[in-house]
């Protein structure tokens, strides 16, 4: 008796998961749209091998949110933002233009922040080095500032 094999000749067709939602990030010229998926020019400090992230808000103003980066990448890294007009409204740095690799005039900004201590300390922000964001690409750099900003500013 002769046995038959089937062969499958239908092909599945793999669409790549779908990319997070547009968020709105509270800036100090009014909201901005901003996408779900950042992409860093290159890896943060520290994290190597890790450049692509998902923004995800962690309130409804628009100001506080957390960047998860992605799974396939190793160990999944969490970092928690603001938008630091908030908390620290004479901060106006300088951000050059080039930041995100090419030029770019609509840029949004971001800080990392510490979340506090147990033992009670105050969360931190990083002022030295912000996070720039093109908001129509979702690009994005973390630029070291020149001048004398804190690496550890008090939120609140």
């Amino acid at each position: 008796m002769k046995t038959q094999v089937k062969q499958d000749t239908s092909t599945e067709l793999t669409t790549p998961p779908p990319q997070p939602a547009a968020l709105e990030v509270a800036t100090p010229g009014g909201c901005h749209q901003v996408p779900g998926r950042l992409d860093f020019v290159e890896a943060l400090p520290g994290l190597p091998g890790r450049t692509a992230y998902d923004l995800q808000a962690l309130d409804d103003l628009g100001v506080l949110f957390a960047i998860r980066s992605d799974p396939l990448d190793g160990p999944q890294i969490r970092l928690f933002l603001v938008s630091p007009h908030v908390f620290f409204p004479s901060y106006t740095p300088q951000i050059p233009a080039d930041a995100l690799g090419e030029t770019s005039t609509d840029q949004v900004l971001f800080v990392v922040v510490r979340p506090a201590d147990t033992d009670g300390e105050a969360p931190t922000a990083n002022l030295l080095a912000p996070l720039v964001v093109d908001p129509t690409t979702g690009r994005a750099a973390q630029v070291v500032l020149e001048g004398d900003h804190p690496l550890q500013a008090p939120v609140g």
